[in-house]
C-alpha cells in the first residue's frame, strides 16, 4: 500500500488559515529559513578560504571542523526534539535558537585562529540544533496528511532560495571589494542581520497548533519503551539506508574547494553556491508536492543516484566549469532527499513522539555527516580528490538500491491520519 495515496480527510478547513494551500505557520517558517539561510550561507562560502588561506588550516583541517561541529548540531537535535516533546511546544526552541544564531554569525569576524574558529563554528551549529529540530517537528504537526511533502519542500524551496540569494549577495560584494581578509570579516559581521528579522518574524507570526501532544505530566524520563517500539522494523531500517547513504554526503564546502582547485579564482567562489541552490531550489519544491502522490523512496533514490553522478562528474572534471556541472547535479540531489527525509519520517512517527523521531533520525544524519567529511577530508589530503569522490560514488550506488525496499509503517500513518482529521 502506498502510504502517500491516503485519501484526504473529509472534514473541511478554515481558508482564512489557508495561504496558496498550505497553513500560515508554515509559511512563516518558510520565510523565517529563507532569510536564515541568506545568513548561513556566508559561512559556508568562506570556509575554505577563512581556514586555509587566512587562518593557515588545511584540507585535513577543513574536514573535521565541518564533520565536528555539524556533529553537534544534530546531537543537539536529538536533545531539543525529546524537550520539545515533553515541553509540548515547539515555539520557545526555535526563537531562542535563532536569536543565539543571530548572535554566534559575528563571532566568525573576530577569529584570528583555529581555536576561536572552532568554538564560533561550534557554537553556530549547536544554535542550529536547537530550533530545527522543534522546527521541523512543528510543520508535522500544522501540515494536513495529504500536504506533508509539499509543505517540507516549500520550506526547503524557501531555504534554497534564500541560500541562493545570499550567495549572490556574497559574490557581487567579493567581485566588487575583492576578497580581503577585511572585506571578509566585515561579510560576517553582516550575516547577523537577516537572523534578527528572522526573530521578529518567529516571534509575531508563529501560532502553534492545539493539540500538540505533550508528555510532560509523565513520570521519570519523557520518553518510553513502548513509544520507541512503536516505530516499527522499518523505521530502524530507513534509518540504517540513511546512514549509509549519508556517510557518502560530503559538505558543499568540499565543492567550492574542487572548483578552485581546478582553477576557479577565489572571488568567485560563492558562484558554486549560486549554481547548487539554483537546482536545488526548484528540485526541492517539485519533488515535495510530487511526494504526496507518489512513493517518497522513489524520490529519495532518485536523490541518491544524483550524489553518484555529482561525484563522477567531480572525479573527471579537468577544470572548474566542468566541475560546475556536478555542482548541478549535487544541488539537485539535495533538492530531491533533505526535505523528503523528514517527510518520511513523519510518516513512521508516533503523534506522541514526533519531535523524538526527528531528533532519532538527526543523530543519526549527524554521524553520517561527520564520517563523510572527516573521511572525505582525509582521502583528498592522503590519496587525491579523484579518489575520495570515486569512494562517496560508490556509497551512494549501494544507498539508492537500498532505500528501494523499505516498507511504510502503515499504523502509525493512519493514526497521524486520524488525529489531524
Amino acid at each position: 500500500m502506498n502510504i502517500n495515496n491516503a485519501e484526504k480527510p473529509s472534514t473541511s478547513r478554515n481558508n482564512k488559515d489557508f495561504i496558496l494551500g498550505l497553513p500560515k505557520t508554515i509559511w512563516v517558517v518558510c520565510i523565517v529559513s529563507f532569510f536564515s539561510n541568506c545568513s548561513s550561507v556566508i559561512i559556508t562560502a568562506f570556509s575554505p578560504q577563512f581556514i586555509i588561506n587566512i587562518l593557515g588550516g588545511t584540507t585535513v583541517a577543513l574536514g573535521c571542523i565541518r564533520g565536528l561541529s555539524e556533529s553537534l548540531s544534530y546531537l543537539v537535535k536529538m536533545i531539543s526534539g525529546v524537550f520539545s516533546d515533553w515541553l509540548g511546544k515547539r515555539k520557545i526552541l526555535i526563537v531562542l535558537g535563532y536569536l543565539c544564531g543571530a548572535l554566534s554569525k559575528p563571532m566568525f569576524a573576530f577569529c584570528n585562529g583555529l581555536g576561536l574558529y572552532i568554538f564560533a563554528q561550534s557554537f553556530e551549529r549547536i544554535t542550529n540544533g536547537l530550533r530545527d529540530t522543534p522546527r521541523d517537528a512543528l510543520i508535522a504537526d500544522c501540515a494536513p496528511k495529504e500536504l506533508k511533502g509539499k509543505s517540507y519542500g516549500a520550506r526547503q524551496f524557501c531555504a534554497f532560495t534564500g541560500s541562493m540569494i545570499g550567495s549572490l549577495f556574497t559574490l557581487l560584494i567579493m567581485c566588487h571589494f575583492g576578497s580581503s581578509e577585511f572585506v571578509v570579516r566585515m561579510i560576517y559581521l553582516v550575516a547577523a542581520i537577516p537572523l534578527a528579522i528572522s526573530v521578529l518574524l518567529l516571534c509575531y507570526g508563529v501560532k502553534e497548533p492545539k493539540g500538540i501532544v505533550s508528555l510532560k505530566r509523565r513520570k521519570g524520563f519523557p520518553i518510553k519503551r513502548k513509544d520507541i517500539e512503536q516505530l516499527g522494523r522499518s523505521f530502524w531500517y530507513y534509518l540504517f539506508i540513511c546512514f549509509i547513504f549519508l556517510c557518502s554526503r560530503f559538505s558543499e564546502t568540499f565543492l567550492i574547494w574542487r572548483a578552485q582547485n581546478l582553477g576557479l579564482d577565489v572571488t568567485y567562489a560563492p558562484l558554486v553556491l549560486v549554481v547548487m541552490y539554483a537546482f536545488n531550489a526548484p528540485t526541492a519544491w517539485i519533488v515535495g508536492k510530487w511526494s504526496d502522490k507518489r512513493e517518497r523512496k522513489l524520490f529519495l533514490s532518485f536523490g541518491f543516484c544524483m550524489l553518484l553522478a555529482s561525484s563522477i562528474v567531480l572525479t573527471t572534471a579537468t577544470n572548474a566549469w566542468q566541475a560546475l556541472i556536478g555542482v548541478a547535479f549535487y544541488g539537485i540531489h539535495f533538492g530531491a532527499t533533505h526535505g523528503t527525509f523528514y517527510a518520511v519520517v513523519s510518516d513512521y512517527a508516533p503523534p506522541q513522539i514526533k519531535g523524538t523521531s526527528i531528533g532519532i533520525f538527526n543523530l543519526t544524519y549527524c554521524v553520517g555527516l561527520s564520517v563523510a567529511n572527516i573521511l572525505t577530508g582525509w582521502m583528498c589530503a592522503s590519496y587525491g580528490a579523484e579518489t575520495a569522490f570515486v569512494v562517496n560514488a560508490a556509497i551512494s550506488l549501494v544507498a539508492s538500491i537500498g532505500i528501494l525496499f523499505i516498507r511504510p509503517n502503515k499504523a502509525n500513518y493512519e493514526l497521524n491520519a486520524k488525529l489531524e482529521d
